[in-house]
């Protein structure tokens, strides 16, 4: 008995051997089919952020490693790549919330390198997430000319992950000083291919992309169409299927173009979570920690913390706050170019509440001036 089944196994691997197989191979194939048909869906239906960023660090380039061995990871590698990019974006995001917080406390120093750590994060979220978006175009191809009928929902879900995945590296690389250099036609693309995905099936997310895009770059939306209303419809499709992604987007991106009151009422109509659907826990934690942030950020402007905890929602008056954001860019880039002549004046203009304690600050050294004199 066990000399028939060692047979069996030495003509497996003669078998293998004269089919021009290899054991990388078949191994790779394994892996492949198992993240494919298995991991994903699994990752999809739980809520833990930091465990699914883990696993695309630790995973992606096992499984991208066996393109050496002439197989094609990539329908695999659009979620790997993107869970990766999250681990980048959140200590981008927890930079921000730094930088923002010294600001109101005048430390200036301290903002300058909450900044350059807030650019390298976005600056590595964009180079792993339009990874993600290339895996896409190479294995489902370029839809922006001819929508793809696809063999499955994974294979579905996964092409319009690619596009999101896009679509949040371009605003990584914009926010890096486009350091990574992402093509400017990859905003046509991810505009035209999300068109081909229906809306009601897949949470309002493609018009929520598209709208995006359209907020991102003036003009570049259908004529007559408005992103905003455009965006409220995908928002009320995604609630009422009990996934937020579009919620999220809307929240991001009106935050990004100073539409602070659309913003807060994002917020503030995030459904309960026991309203969501479990089947995409993992999407909708993804969202939520997106909304979440937003929240932290306007509480952070106004009063030096975040949101309070599992109360995500803009502090009272965060609607019209003291400093807009390129006000605050433009401080910044001052003090990044002369920091010496620059730090006194940007502690007084970086946060305005506190504008008569650094005033009083100053008054002793004026006094200490004219006695010299």
């Amino acid at each position: 008995m066990v000399m028939s089944k060692f047979k069996l196994l030495l003509l497996a691997g003669v078998m293998a051997v004269l089919s021009g197989c290899s054991i990388q191979k078949m191994a790779g194939e394994s892996v492949i089919e198992y993240t494919h048909d298995k991991a994903i869906p699994y990752l999809m239906a739980q809520g833990d952020l930091e465990s699914a960023c883990n696993m695309g660090q630790a995973m992606g380039p096992v499984v991208a490693s066996f393109s050496r061995v002439d197989l094609k990871p990539e329908n695999v590698g659009i979620a790997t790549n993107m869970a990766a990019g999250m681990c980048a974006e959140f200590d981008q995001r927890a930079a921000e919330l730094d930088r923002v917080r010294a600001l109101f406390n005048n430390q200036t120093s301290e903002a300058q390198d909450a900044l350059i750590r807030e650019k390298q994060g976005h600056r590595l979220a964009a180079q792993r997430m339009i990874k993600g978006y290339e895996d896409a175009i190479k294995t489902f191809g370029d839809q922006s000319e001819k929508c793809k009928k696809f063999n499955n929902s994974t294979d579905e879900l996964l092409s319009l992950l690619g596009l999101a995945s896009g679509a949040l590296a371009l605003l990584h690389d914009f926010n890096s000083e486009k350091s990574v250099g992402i093509s400017l036609d990859v905003p046509g693309i991810i505009e035209k291919s999300a068109a081909c995905f229906d809306d009601d099936k897949w949470w309002g997310m493609p018009t929520a992309l598209r709208a995006s895009l359209w907020l991102s770059i003036p003009g570049a939306g259908p004529e007559g169409v408005d992103p905003i209303e455009a965006f409220e419809k995908a928002v009320k499709k995604g609630d009422e299927q009990g996934v937020i992604l579009a919620r999220a987007m809307l929240a991001f991106m009106a935050s990004n173009v100073g539409m602070n009151d659309v913003m807060c009422r994002a917020i503030a109509e995030m459904p309960a979570e026991d309203k969501l659907n479990p089947e995409w826990s993992m999407l909708n934690a993804y969202a939520r920690s997106m909304i979440v942030h937003q929240a932290d950020l306007a509480w952070t402007r106004k009063n030096g913390y975040r949101a309070p905890f599992m109360q995500p929602a803009c502090p009272a008056d965060a609607a019209a706050p003291a400093m807009n954001q390129s006000e605050v860019d433009d401080l910044l880039d001052g003090l990044l170019d002369e920091p010496e002549e620059q730090a006194a004046p940007a502690a007084e203009n970086a946060a305005e509440p506190n504008a008569a304690p650094a005033a009083a600050e100053q008054a002793p050294a004026e006094k200490t001036t004219a006695e010299t004199k």
